[in-house]
């Protein structure tokens, strides 16, 4: 199963770097791949971890001072993700989307 991430953050600079450090640690369990500047499609193995992660950035949004506003698709099987990336890009996304 597999979703999309997508976030706004109201930092830049150094704060922007150590807060994206953040979000990084809470996805980087699981496998995912960064296709835009802030859209992930995140391979989970069931509910549970997909919940963990909204869970993570939620407590991370109430945390920081910044906005960190965000939205997470449901878990979703299979699919054709469709538009416009380099050459090359759309291996590792045609990947997730059809793991197990």
């Amino acid at each position: 199963m597999h979703f999309v991430l997508s976030y706004d953050l109201g930092a830049d600079g150094t704060r922007r770097a150590e807060i994206e450090e953040k979000i990084q640690t809470i996805i980087n369990k699981y496998r995912n791949v960064k296709r835009l500047t802030t859209f992930y499609i995140i391979h989970v193995g069931n509910s549970l971890e997909w919940e963990n992660i909204r869970s993570q950035l939620t407590n991370l949004s109430v945390e920081i001072p910044e906005r960190l506003h965000f939205i997470m698709t449901p878990l979703m099987d299979g699919g054709k993700y469709n538009g416009i990336l380099l050459e090359g890009q759309w291996e590792e996304v045609n990947a997730i989307t059809n793991m197990d």
